[in-house]
């Protein structure tokens, strides 16, 4: 900066005297100015480039290792996202088989109780056609009373009207006969 500014003031100064003057532009202040610039930036370039060439070089390795570490990690990240991968694949196919044991255990549960409700079922049937055996053994026989007694009475009722004091004196006579004859 110090030499642009000497260097726009020599020029900037040789400029407002016109260009033509007592003897042109300022050389000698101007290389005096460009001289001890010239040194100054030296002086600094020796005094700096071991702390500059040092931080550049640490920087520039710092750079490398941070590149290194993050590829590293990129790595791991890349390997965990294969082995996540490889466990939720493994956990979708644990998930199916659990779903088909489930299903089969719930078909074999229906089979058995269909199973049950069949016998059920059937020892209902049998039962009720038990029942109904017996109610109609049980109607048969109060039917078969109940005929009897139709046919006994209206046998008793025939008889009172068919027979008269012959007829029941021969029967009584054939049953003395069959009484004395047993003995």
């Amino acid at each position: 900066m110090a030499l642009g500014a000497g260097l726009c003031f020599a020029v900037c100064g040789w400029a407002a005297e016109g260009g033509h003057g007592e003897g042109g532009p300022p050389w000698g202040d101007f290389l005096k100015r460009l001289f001890n610039f010239a040194v100054m930036v030296g002086v600094l370039v020796y005094l700096l480039k071991k702390p500059l060439k040092g931080f550049f070089a640490s920087r520039t390795e710092s750079i490398r290792k941070t590149l290194s570490d993050l590829e590293g990690k990129k790595r791991e990240a890349e390997e965990r996202c294969a082995e996540y991968k490889a466990k939720l694949a493994a956990l979708d196919k644990e998930t199916e088989r659990i779903v088909a044991e489930y299903i089969e255990e719930g078909e074999t549960a229906k089979s058995k109780i269909v199973a049950q409700a069949e016998r059920q079922a059937e020892y209902i049937k049998q039962q009720a056609r038990t029942a109904i055996d017996q109610e109609i053994r049980a109607a048969r026989e109060a039917l078969q009373q109940e005929v009897a007694d139709l046919s006994a009475t209206a046998a008793e009722e025939v008889l009172k009207q068919h027979i008269g004091v012959e007829d029941q004196e021969r029967l009584i006579q054939e049953f003395t006969t069959k009484v004395v004859e047993a003995k």
